[in-house]
């Protein structure tokens, strides 16, 4: 069964595999997983990549591409099978990369401080001062504890040889500890029980390490420190896994206009004013962080962060200034520098490398082109890295001219031929085993006992079979990486612990610091950010204005199948009004593009929806976001999804409609049941009430100039209210009857009072959390239009002639129009900190 496992499997001359010592026969460490393939029912491989796919799609785990126009919202592609590495493998790893970040934070301490390298010639000044990402601004700042470098990430290779190079350090803003953890979580899906038998290591206590060390860096005050992770917001290639971490590490997710600096101190925008930032986990690029002295373009940063740093009143992790030593001119230095800082050789190698600012590297270089790649110091997007043996003689000679032009821009490197791993694949009708070229990219975090080094890290696969390099932007898919423990540590408890983090489930307990560095055990106070504040509200009101779309149009399919053309006259106007369709539409297919487009109609409604979830992942539930968004993976018109103009028939729509009707319920459920009961849960249900409250008022004001015999039935409809009704009343649909249930029902909550009072419930609430001018005057504005409408709500008025209600519908309008004014005063106040003019009146 092994051999026919590996018939498709190719093994070329000159490469390292990863599984096999020899012609079929794996490596020891291999050979359990390879039993476990080679049984009857092992190797499912469709079902396993069909398992992989439903998890990334319903998980909603994306990485964009840039350069690619369907980049946006890219599902993450992992492989099935993991990479396996060995106790004695892993051992050498850690040690070096353990190694390396302590040696690179030295030498971004000289290069930021006394600068002894440079003025003893150990480092050309050259490869320091001419790489982009070194900031004259970062000189002698202050750094807690002399760490420059708190994460570090080493991207590694293995030679034909067996031996693993450097070829790469990521010191700026490291990424990938969270694509490894969604990894991680995927894969046990796939393979439950192995974990447990190969004793992989856990990943968990390495995201321990990283949140206490945050903490103990943090500066100290009286108050719990308050730690952010700053991220350059949602259309970064990396979102998905800024808000995992923020999520599990809680850590509040900023972006740059969250925060402001005031009396060289970092400060939080919240809804109750500001809240003074300690430390920041950053994922910017070190130019970005401050406009006011390093990128004067950037709308990603915040003005006066630097000097914050400065004075040491904020933690920057990493150190502004870090990205420096990524430089791979650094790289041919490092074996004597390690000697000089660390008194010992270098654990783990870098790959070959010649700085092209030296004259006699340059030459030496030259004579050696075939085997080597040239590339810019700084990766450059314009200006990929050249493989010299691909280069014919005039192609030489312009590389030449080039370089030369500038040899210090320049770096050669050797060109290891990489290691391969098996990868499971699609062949047509038949799916195989296939090998690809890997690399390895390790994560370590600093603790005051030296760098701590995650057991595992992120496997990228090459995209193609021959393909020479690795990139997530060039399509690149990526592995699990198990490490497996020299003993029998039972790792499941690890598993366990992890478990949900593809959806946000907090690890709760497990993540704990224990001893707690945080003086103060008392729990830090729910600091809502103004910019969540309002997302929140306006998740609020589309989830209520998607759900009273959806209900209009299927209310409006219905009636074209089964009522009188007159009773339909009333959904029309209102599906106009909710900007649903046009008056000049030709039903159906009006209705169906209103239904199924992508840009028009509901779909653009919740697009909207689609968007402010993606904003808020790091705050809703696993079940709430999960609910949402498998709606949206089912939506005919999900954003960046070809629509067709008119792609189904009345029934199909129908369907979905039906299906769209559930799904925003079950979202609404988990919200009402997963979120806590804070400020956060208060900004939702205040848009909520808006949105139901203004829908309601023009509703009722559409059925009242629309009346007639049957124009409330389709009213009910809308509302959810027949079955209430029909318990109540045993005559048909009136005015009378639908405007008692509708309008004056305190008990129902479909009803304008029944909203009208939870809506001030609801401002009375924010008042009691200490936010009580703005919302009190909001509060009073409403209040005004609620008592004219409370005056017209007697048996006298119910009982009048449907012709006779003006009063009524002017009473309607000034309460739409009040809870616009409260929409937009608690927008001026909350969330973009702007006085209003004049508080508009209430029209009775």
């Amino acid at each position: 069964m092994l051999s026919q496992i590996l018939s498709h499997y190719n093994t070329p001359e000159g490469r390292f595999d990863e599984l096999l010592a020899g012609p079929q026969l794996p490596r020891p460490h291999w050979a359990r997983l390879m039993a476990s393939l080679a049984q009857p029912d092992g190797l499912n491989i469709r079902n396993h990549l069909a398992l992989m796919e439903r998890e990334i799609r319903e998980n909603g785990i994306t990485y964009n591409v840039y350069a690619d126009p369907q980049g946006v919202d890219r599902l993450w592609e992992v492989d099935p099978l993991p990479l396996l590495l060995d106790a004695s493998d892993w051992a050498q790893i850690k040690a070096g990369v353990a190694q390396r970040g302590a040696l690179l934070n030295r030498i971004l301490g000289d290069i930021y401080g006394p600068q002894h390298l440079i003025r003893s010639g150990l480092l050309p000044p050259a490869v320091v001062f001419s790489h982009s990402s070194y900031l004259h601004q970062a000189q002698d700042m202050n750094v807690p504890s002399d760490v420059h470098l708190f994460q570090y990430a080493a991207d590694l290779a293995r030679s034909p040889n067996g031996q693993w190079w450097v070829v790469g350090d990521r010191t700026q803003a490291p990424s990938g500890v969270g694509y490894a953890l969604e990894n991680r979580w995927v894969i046990s899906q796939v393979f439950p029980g192995l974990l447990d038998e190969l004793s992989v290591q856990s990943l968990t206590p390495f995201l321990r390490v990283l949140r206490d060390g945050l903490y103990s860096l943090a500066p100290k005050s009286d108050a719990p420190p308050l730690i952010c992770l700053l991220t350059p917001g949602s259309h970064n290639e990396t979102y998905f896994e800024h808000t995992l971490l923020a999520r599990q590490l809680g850590l509040a997710l900023v972006e740059g206009h969250d925060l402001t600096v005031r009396d060289g101190r970092v400060w939080m925008k919240t809804v109750s004013g500001l809240q003074q930032v300690h430390a920041l986990l950053r994922r910017l690029d070190d130019d970005y962080c401050d406009p006011l002295e390093l990128r004067m373009n950037s709308a990603l940063g915040v003005a006066g962060l630097a000097d914050c740093a400065r004075r040491g009143t904020v933690l920057i992790a990493n150190a502004l200034g870090s990205g420096v030593v990524e430089s791979s001119a650094l790289l041919g230095y490092l074996p004597r520098l390690c000697q000089h800082f660390m008194g010992e050789p270098l654990k783990l190698q870098s790959v070959a490398t010649w700085w092209l600012g030296e004259p006699a590297a340059l030459q030496d270089a030259w004579n050696q082109l075939d085997r080597l790649i040239v590339k810019p110091m700084v990766p450059s997007r314009n200006e990929p890295p050249v493989f010299g043996a691909d280069l014919s003689i005039p192609e030489r000679a312009a590389l030449k001219a080039r370089v030369n032009q500038a040899p210090h821009r320049y770096v050669a490197q050797e060109w290891v031929t990489l290691s391969q791993a098996p990868v499971l694949e699609r062949a047509g009708p038949q799916d195989v085993l296939a090998s690809r070229s890997v690399g390895l990219r390790v994560f370590a975090v600093a603790t005051p006992e030296g760098y701590s080094v995650m057991p595992g890290g992120l496997t990228r696969v090459a995209a193609r079979a021959h393909s020479r390099i690795i990139a997530m932007q060039r399509g690149g898919r990526s592995k699990d990486t198990w490490v497996l423990s020299p003993d029998s540590v039972n790792a499941s408890l690890g598993l366990a612990s992890l478990k949900g983090t593809g959806t946000g489930t907090d690890i709760g307990g497990d993540l704990n610091p224990n001893p707690n560095p945080n003086p103060n055990p008392n729990p830090i106070p729910d600091m809502l950010a103004s910019r969540v504040a309002e997302n929140l509200f306006w998740l609020g009101r589309y989830s209520e204005r998607c759900d009273a779309c959806v209900r209009l149009l299927r209310g409006a399919f219905t009636g074209l199948m089964d009522r009188p053309s007159g009773a339909l006259s009333p959904v029309l106007v209102f599906a106009q009004q909710m900007g649903l369709i046009d008056d000049k539409a030709v039903l159906p297919i009006a209705l169906i593009v209103a239904a199924t487009h992508a840009d028009e109609g509901l779909m653009a409604q919740m697009n909207h929806l689609s968007r402010l979830s993606s904003a808020l992942r790091d705050r809703l539930s696993s079940d709430s976001w999960r609910a949402l968004h498998q709606l949206m993976l089912a939506a005919p018109g999900l954003r960046g999804r070809a629509a067709e103009p008119y792609p189904g028939s009345l029934s199909s729509t129908l369907s979905w409609l039906d299906h769209a009707v559930d799904g925003l319920m079950t979202f609404s459920g988990f919200m009402m049941n997963g979120m806590p009961r804070d400020l956060g849960w208060q900004f939702t249900l205040l848009g909520r009430h808006i949105e139901r409250i203004s829908n309601l008022c023009a509703a009722l004001t559409v059925a009242l100039h629309q009346s007639h015999e049957q124009s409330f039935e389709w009213l009910l409809d809308w509302s959810d209210t027949t079955i209430y009704y029909r318990s109540r009343y045993v005559v048909a649909p009136r005015c009378s009857t639908v405007l008692d249930m509708l309008l004056c029902d305190e008990t129902h909550p479909r009803s304008v009072t029944f909203q009208a009072h939870s809506l001030i419930e609801q401002l009375d609430a924010i008042m009691c959390a200490g936010l009580s001018r703005q919302a009190r005057a909001s509060r009073n504005i409403f209040a005004t239009a609620c008592a004219g409408l409370q005056g017209l709500k007697s048996a006298a008025l119910l009982s009048l002639p449907d012709s006779d209600s003006d009063a009524l519908v002017q009473a309607l309008e000034a309460l739409r129009q009040a809870v616009h004014v409260v929409s937009d005063e608690l927008t001026l106040h909350y969330f973009t900190h702007a006085t209003s003019g004049s508080l508009m009146p209430a029209v009775v």
